[in-house]
């Protein structure tokens, strides 16, 4: 039987843990209908200089290379930061059932503010092509200081 609760505090603490050990920065997840861990990313736009190598599109470029699709239907999203209006705007076109971040820009120290669209309203504004659930701010609290220790 499919295990489709989400969010997973399980799942979301290994992101962070991973962001906080590794100083990855950000890090995302394509999870499964079994909850399950497909792929994940982080984000490379320096090392490839590549302005599109975000933590998302990373995970969401890995996931569908793994499975042989452009679709994730039944697939939730899972990052350590509010997804980017690229970002979203990806989260919709592979047809997620859902995502889950953590952090917010409220929390992004001296980082630029590339957040300059909430997720919720690109989601919002494209539910006519995707209808996807939304979970913010999830276990905020073990990673709103990662980028205002930076």
């Amino acid at each position: 039987m499919p295990n489709t609760s989400h969010p997973s505090e399980k799942i979301m603490r290994e992101l962070i843990k991973e962001a906080w050990d590794d100083e990855k920065g950000i890090i995302a997840a394509v999870i499964d209908e079994q909850g399950m861990i497909v792929a994940k990313g982080e984000t490379t736009i320096l090392n490839e200089n590549d302005p599109t190598a975000h933590a998302e599109i990373n995970a969401i470029r890995a996931a569908c290379k793994k499975l042989k699709t452009d679709k994730l239907p039944g697939y939730w999203l899972y990052s350590t930061f509010e997804p980017c209006p690229l970002c979203s705007s990806t989260i919709i076109w592979a047809g997620f059932e859902g995502v889950v971040y953590a952090n917010n820009p409220d929390y992004k120290g001296k980082q630029e503010n590339w957040s300059f669209i909430k997720c919720r309203n690109v989601l919002e504004a494209g539910k006519y092509i995707n209808e996807v659930k939304l979970i913010e701010n999830f276990l905020l609290d073990e990673i709103k200081d990662y980028f205002l220790l930076k």
